[in-house]
């Protein structure tokens, strides 16, 4: 029995040393495991994520095209050869091996090559774009459900307060109404106000429960491994950023930042860059390649035959041949489209801006509403208000009355601080600022 103590005693220390040199937010594999915060967070989301993974698999796909697109041959070099016997009729009857041996080449005269690398390169551009982009919407995501589900933790821890306190208010208010010191409906009253709070109750465990689990999904761990904080952190806003929003013409400079930096925004752009430069190199295709040969020969007896050849392919009319005007047609119609579709994002992003100005401005000031000091008074006042019933000093049903009020109040602060948090994530993102604990500046 000893021997197996020590064991795991041993196993012990050593997982405690693997957790210390990992680091307290990762496991050896990497799997986040420790408190979190909005660094935690944001790494643990990007790590996990598979959009992001996705996009990163895009952009090494476009650079493998990259790479076929510098080749600078069109194609291989072809070496041919031919073997015959020649024979002469008699008198003079001879027979001799006659060969010959072509190294040809396939050339590009119309620039190909710089056109496709053009493509490719914007093709680069515009992945690299939408891997930012990715990481961006990954990042937000993240945040929003951590801050919920701290919101969640909170109401919760609350309602349990709440729970504990109106027990206590039913069993006095029955101890009461048994003497015939209050009225049966008061002590009604009072289990229905228990009743109430213990639905409020459930409910909050209930998105907790939601919360976790949208958490752990996306930083890919279990739920019962969140580590949350007690308590939702302070919006910290950068003071910079908060002169900003309290310049009277906040929105049309923002919404010229939003489309400087937003990565939806560059990705349009490169993508009908992409689709120009693929129109220049398909209207280049339409010029046949040459094909330079060299070759060497035994013909006759015994002749020996050195020379050069060119071959060029003849372009015949559609519907005979192809001149590849269907796929210039396709391509300019796909510009077209691009076009449109640049002018579609600069409009969504210079709307989402004003409307993530106006909700971030009026969650602001809803949370400016409720003092500190004043939360701070409730949370004590919930507290006399229950002593002061049980002591007699205040009838339970204005009790009852003033303590639905704390109760609103407080609950208020908790959806106030949780609506500015996820208005300031969504601000951050639709300007394309980096998200993060630092407030992306």
């Amino acid at each position: 029995m000893d021997r197996r103590l020590t064991v795991a005693a041993i196993v012990a220390v050593g997982a405690w040393a693997r957790t210390a040199v990992a680091g307290p937010d990762r496991t050896e594999d990497g799997r986040c495991i420790g408190p979190l915060d909005e660094a935690v967070v944001v790494r643990c989301a990007l790590a996990a994520s598979p959009e992001v993974r996705s996009a990163r698999a895009e952009l090494d796909a476009a650079n493998g095209r990259r790479a076929t697109a510098g080749i600078v041959l069109p194609s291989n070099p072809t070496l041919g050869g031919t073997l015959a016997r020649r024979t002469t009729p008699a008198p003079d009857s001879v027979s001799v091996p006659n060969w010959s041996v072509t190294l040809s080449q396939e050339l590009e005269i119309a620039g190909q090559r710089g056109a496709r690398v053009d493509a490719a390169d914007a093709e680069v551009s515009a992945r690299t774009r939408a891997v930012a982009v990715a990481e961006q919407e990954v990042m937000a995501g993240a945040l929003a459900a951590f801050y919920e589900a701290l919101a969640a933790q909170e109401s919760v821890r609350f309602a349990a307060e709440l729970a504990d306190g109106a027990k206590t208010l039913v069993t006095y208010a029955e101890a009461r109404a048994k003497e015939e010191l209050i009225a049966g409906v008061e002590a009604d009253v009072a289990r229905a106000e228990a009743v109430r709070i213990g639905l409020v109750r459930v409910d909050a465990e209930r998105k907790l429960t939601q919360a976790r689990a949208a958490l752990a999904v996306l930083l890919d761990i279990e739920p019962p491994t969140l580590r949350l904080p007690g308590a939702l952190p302070p919006t910290a806003i950068p003071e910079a950023m908060g002169r900003r929003l309290a310049a009277s013409d906040n929105a049309p400079q923002l919404e010229e930042e939003a489309l400087r930096l937003r990565g939806e925004v560059a990705a349009a752009e490169m993508e009908r860059q992409v689709l120009e430069r693929r129109l220049a190199l398909v209207r280049r295709g339409r010029i046949p390649n040459p094909t330079v040969s060299a070759f060497v020969a035994r013909e006759e007896i015994n002749d020996r035959v050195v020379g050069l050849g060119l071959s060029i392919p003849i372009p015949l009319p559609e519907p005979l041949g192809r001149t590849r005007s269907g796929e210039i047609a396709e391509a300019i119609g796909q510009l077209r489209a691009a076009e449109v579709s640049v002018n579609l994002v600069r409009r969504r992003v210079r709307l989402e801006v004003s409307r993530a100005v106006a909700a971030f401005t009026a969650r602001q000031s809803a949370a400016d509403l409720i003092a500190p000091d004043l939360i701070t008074r409730a949370h004590a006042d919930l507290s006399s208000l229950r002593e002061a019933v049980k002591a007699r000093q205040l009838p339970l049903r204005e009790g009852l009355l003033w303590q639905r009020s704390l109760i609103d109040l407080l609950q208020a602060d908790i959806d106030a601080r949780l609506a500015q948090a996820l208005a300031w994530v969504e601000l951050r993102r639709v300007v394309g600022l980096r998200l993060g604990p630092t407030g992306g500046e």
